[in-house]
């Protein structure tokens, strides 16, 4: 029955989710173990740290060795002093012939999941710049990621370097003003990435639109401030400021537009 009322907090597909992290937090009470998550995007960070609110828990977060997206999350005892290694967490630097070859943020992560054989949640944030790709990963894994030697045509070596090293990412947001009917996810996506609204729609149908990190596939759910709208193959859109209206009825609309870099 408790388990239920926390469901009716969150949505159906984050069950599952929920389930795990309040077994980690079962687990550090009752057993008094020191549990390092798998890389968390923003909201299932929310989502642990409202679980664990009140709990007899600790947490940390791998925010205090670099600001990234994607963090690694130390849940531990009353007793515990961080230790930084307890992460597992370690950047990778690709090295390429950057002057005769561009590689892009979908083939260096298609090309680590399927050559590494590891899931998705064992990678963090993908930094791709002018001329270096580093990869957040688990510390433990390191040694299947080295042995990767070729990302798309290209041939690649990997090393480990200090987090100290970490890179900006090349791509950089655009501030736009949109004009759209409403706030409908499909109209959002179409006339931010300028398609039509029968691509935008096939892409919610094909599971490729998420809209806070989670998953979405209803044309018409609606969208506000502050969402941030992710479509794989295209890019990010995150909702700024909602403005005023058209004299034809528009709603004016604030963007932060982040674009794929094409492969």
């Amino acid at each position: 029955m408790i388990t239920e009322n926390i469901y009716q907090h969150f949505q159906e597909k984050e069950r599952h989710f929920i389930d795990r992290c309040l077994e980690w937090i079962n687990r550090v009470e009752e057993s008094y173990s020191v549990i390092s998550t798998f890389f968390l995007n923003p909201r299932e960070v929310d989502t642990l740290k409202t679980l664990a609110n009140k709990r007899n828990v600790q947490i940390f977060s791998s925010e205090e060795l670099a600001r990234t997206e994607l963090v690694k999350i130390i849940l531990a005892p009353d007793f515990y002093v961080l230790d930084r290694e307890d992460f597992d967490i370690c950047l990778l630097e690709i090295n390429y012939a950057s002057k005769f070859v561009e590689l892009s943020h979908a083939q260096v992560l298609g090309t680590f999941l399927g050559q590494a054989g590891v899931k998705r949640q064992e990678l963090g944030d993908i930094i791709v710049s002018d001329n270096k790709i580093q990869v957040f990963v688990s510390k433990h894994l390191v040694e299947s990621f080295k042995a990767i030697e070729k990302i798309g045509r290209a041939a690649i070596k990997i090393q480990e370097i200090s987090l100290e090293n970490l890179v900006e990412e090349t791509d950089k947001a655009v501030r736009e003003v949109v004009l759209v009917d409403n706030l409908r996810v499909d109209k959002m996506i179409a006339v931010a990435f300028k398609i039509s609204r029968n691509i935008a729609t096939n892409m919610l149908e094909s599971k490729k639109v998420k809209v806070n990190y989670l998953e979405i596939d209803k044309k018409d759910f609606s969208v506000g401030l502050d969402d941030l709208i992710s479509v794989r193959g295209f890019g990010r859109i995150k909702i700024l400021r909602i403005l005023d209206f058209t004299k034809k009825g528009k709603q004016r609309v604030e963007i932060e537009l982040i674009r794929n870099r094409k492969k």
